[in-house]
This record gives C-alpha cells, sequence and structure tokens, in this order.
C-alpha cells in the first residue's frame, strides 16, 4: 500500500470539513497550540479566559496560554496573528472561546471522557491517512527454561544473574527466573494518523516555514528548555509558571516576554504557502 505524509493543507481541509463547530474548533485549537488532546479536552483543557491580546509589530496577536500536559500544567504560551492575511484561523477560534462556555472544549463533565470522546473524533476526522513512523529499539520480556541458561553470576547488587540464549541467537543477562529482557527493532512503518500527529505537522511547518528555531519551538511547544537557553531564571518562574489564571495573573508578563522572540516571525501572509 502507498503513503504519502499528509500537508498542512490537507490537514486543514480534513479539520474544516467537520460539521460539529465545537469539534471543528477543537482540532483547531490543538493544531494551532501544538496540543496534546489531554491539553484541549482532557485533564489540562482550557478555560474560556486561558488567553489575553498582545501587539507585536503593530498586528494584533491571540496569546493562548496552554498548561503543557507533560510538565505538570506549567503554562506556555502560544501566540498566533489575529489577521487572517497572517492565519486564516485565529481570530475563529478566539471568538468561539470568548463567547461560549467557561471549557470551551469539554466533551463530557468526566475529564478522561472528553480526552476520549476528542481521539475518537480525531480516528474518524483522520480515516484514510497515515503517517510514518521512524525505527526504534524495544525491550520485550521473552520467558526461557533452565536449559537455555549457559552460566550464571553474582550481580554487584548480590543477586544472581543468568545468561540466557535463545534459539534466535539473542542473548541476555537477567535477574528474574522467568523472563529476560530482549532488544528488539521495529523497523520504519506507517500508522494511521491519530490526532498527536496534529502537534508534529503544525511544527514542522513553524520550523519549515516560519523560521522558528529550536527555543522558540520549545517554547511553542512545551518541550524542555534550560535556564540559560531560554533566558528564564528557572528558580523565579517555578511557582507562578504553575498557577492557574484565574488565581494569579502573575505569570502573565513572563509568557508574553517569552511570546515576543518568536511572534514576529509568524507575520509571513499564509497564501505564500498555498
Amino acid at each position: 500500500m502507498k503513503h504519502h505524509q499528509p500537508t498542512d493543507q490537507e490537514i486543514r481541509s480534513r479539520i474544516m470539513a467537520i460539521k460539529d463547530k465545537q469539534r471543528r474548533i477543537l482540532f483547531q485549537y490543538q493544531y494551532e497550540t501544538l496540543g496534546r488532546i489531554s491539553e484541549v479536552a482532557g485533564k489540562y483543557m482550557p478555560h474560556r479566559d486561558d488567553h489575553i491580546i498582545i501587539e507585536v509589530e503593530g498586528e494584533e496577536f491571540v496569546m493562548f496560554i496552554v498548561k503543557t500536559a507533560k510538565r505538570k500544567g506549567r503554562l506556555r504560551p502560544c501566540a498566533r496573528p489575529l489577521n487572517r492575511k497572517y492565519d486564516p484561523w485565529a481570530k475563529d477560534i478566539l471568538d468561539y472561546i470568548a463567547g461560549g462556555e467557561e471549557y470551551p472544549f469539554s466533551l463530557h463533565e468526566n475529564h478522561a471522557t472528553s480526552k476520549t470522546y476528542a481521539m475518537n473524533a480525531a480516528k474518524g476526522m483522520f480515516d484514510g491517512m497515515w503517517w510514518p513512523m521512524s525505527d526504534y529499539t524495544r525491550s520485550i520480556q521473552r520467558p526461557y527454561t533452565s536449559d537455555m541458561v549457559k552460566t550464571k553470576r553474582w550481580g554487584d547488587d548480590g543477586y544472581e544473574e543468568y545468561l540466557v540464549f535463545f534459539s534466535d541467537g539473542k542473548r541476555s543477562w537477567t535477574k528474574n527466573p522467568e523472563y529476560a529482557n530482549i532488544n528488539e527493532k521495529v523497523e520504519p512503518r506507517w500508522k494511521p494518523m491519530t490526532s498527536h500527529v496534529l502537534r508534529k505537522i503544525s511544527l514542522q511547518m513553524l520550523i519549515d516555514n516560519y523560521g522558528l528555531d529550536s527555543v522558540d519551538a520549545a517554547r511553542f511547544g512545551g518541550w524542555t528548555v534550560t535556564g540559560q537557553q531560554s533566558g528564564v531564571s528557572m528558580a523565579m518562574g517555578k511557582h507562578y509558571m504553575y498557577m492557574d489564571l484565574r488565581e494569579s495573573r502573575t505569570a502573565l508578563p513572563q509568557l508574553e516576554r517569552l511570546t515576543r522572540r518568536y511572534a514576529k516571525k509568524l507575520l509571513i501572509p499564509y497564501e505564500l504557502f498555498l
């Protein structure tokens, strides 16, 4: 079966074909913020007030403030220009969020159920679309019998270890009397698309088309950046960067400062990428 990596326009077309407005805007928001599904419709879903308007280079931006799931809810700023010339979706997303429910993308009162509903909706939206996965090595447990043990030794921790040989030529040291861990290479392959791929394609767009560097991308997507790289005192930001904005707005000036480094790079007419 032949596949191809989906383009930005193909992804946007699939999202815009969703008839249900809440789900359509939900995936638009996920795409624009490089969001994980739990940051959109799960435990870390946005509140109606989790954004501010800022001005950069004479243009208005909406700065969506996302709670980063992989960093225990640490806040990150995801800014997009409101002028449709530069971003065709940002204003629609803002209008929906600002004028809607308290939690605009909640699909169920239970966070886990809401997340599941969103994941299932993504499966239907991406039906027939595939994403290339690179090769990697995984560790698997394989059972063995006593006749497969070739030698024994005492480990540094005082426990006996067994060297197990398998019929396919693989071998492994183990302390477990029943199983040994074997490294197995998983070959490159194509997998059906999930909502998490939105994060990857959107990131690729920001880097390839808008010139965001590694620090910009880390700030936008919520990856770890050292204090030296980001120019932020990690000790200073340790507390308030985790606070809910309805309890304290203390983090906003710092989030805006982080945003300004990359926001001006987004002022490229979108039509140039069509």
